[in-house]
């Protein structure tokens, strides 16, 4: 790749990146000055982050994981992490498990009975 393409393909990245981070960052009702301290930079190069003139460390993007829970993933991509029943049944304290794989059977029979009843 160029020099000039891979330029340009950082930028949008790195744009993207600024982006998701201020959309995160409001939804929280953070300040930039929190969020910097938080991932421990300093407020003006967070503000650079957010304005697509730097980006976040790999070390960053960790911290970011670690502090808000925000994946990683989304941050450089935007792709949000899907999350499935097998997930939340392994999440589950063992104990609770079959409660809930039964409380989920249960909530699918109701949502085929509802899409069975739409069609008609």
């Amino acid at each position: 790749m160029n020099n000039k393409r891979k330029n340009k393909v950082e930028r949008e990245l790195y744009k993207n990146i600024g982006n998701r981070l201020l959309i995160e960052r409001r939804e929280r009702r953070y300040t930039q000055e929190q969020m910097a301290e938080l991932i421990g930079v300093s407020t003006g190069f967070y503000g650079m982050i957010e304005r697509s003139e730097k980006a976040p460390s790999i070390e960053k993007l960790v911290m970011i994981y670690e502090k808000l829970g925000t994946d990683i993933t989304y941050l450089l991509t935007g792709d949000e992490k899907e999350e499935h029943v097998p997930d939340y049944i392994d999440k589950c304290p063992r104990e609770k498990q079959y409660d809930f794989e039964q409380i989920m059977k249960h909530a699918l029979k109701l949502a085929d009975f509802e899409s069975y009843n739409a069609k008609e």
